[in-house]
């Protein structure tokens, strides 16, 4: 009888465990998976500095990607206010993490206008302007679609890992500390 007991509590607890590790794999990022994970699209465009970008030389580091515009009054302020806050939560680790703002607005999105919109949030973000046909690939490559003079753009940031594969996305309405903590998870991949 007491075999039988002790045989019940370990089935009954062996099967707590294995739902709770299963809702709780489920519930592991705040951010949206992207599920399966996929090679995220090359970007190869100079950045507002004039430097070359290559998301492919990104290796090892966190990238996220916003699709926004500078004169934005709503969602692109919104998004990299929370990214900044995120980062500074990272404290030293904020270092493996690289953020892009790609632009949905070339017209009005000219390197210092990035510099200047970016540089209220953090100087080390990078804005990507170009051409209407060299953005368009970009866009397309991340299902971007961009209307109204690059007002209609993306409300989500897009997480690519250490690896180069799109990991997660990002609400714009994202709290900083969930997006800390999204981070951190991946950093620590």
């Amino acid at each position: 009888m007491r075999a039988k007991t002790i045989l019940s509590k370990i089935t009954l607890i062996s099967l707590l465990l294995f739902i709770v590790s299963g809702c709780a794999q489920n519930a592991y990022f705040h951010g949206t998976r992207i599920e399966p994970s996929q090679p995220a699209a090359e970007i190869d465009l100079p950045d507002h500095n004039g430097n070359i970008v290559r998301l492919s030389e990104m290796r090892g580091k966190l990238v996220l990607i916003f699709f926004g515009f500078t004169n934005c009054v709503d969602e692109c302020p919104l998004t990299m206010a929370h990214l900044k806050l995120a980062l500074e939560m990272l404290e030293d680790k904020a270092q493996d993490v690289q953020v892009l703002l790609v632009s949905t607005d070339p017209v009005r999105d000219t390197p210092q206008a990035l510099q200047d919109f970016l540089g209220k949030f953090n100087p080390a973000f990078l804005g990507i302007p170009g051409t209407v046909d060299e953005l368009t690939e970009v866009w397309s490559n991340y299902g971007i679609e961009v209307m109204d003079g690059g007002e209609t753009h993306s409300s989500f940031t897009y997480v690519v890992d250490k690896g180069g594969n799109l990991r997660l996305k990002i609400d714009s309405e994202s709290l900083p500390e969930d997006i800390a903590s999204d981070l951190r998870i991946l950093l620590a991949e």
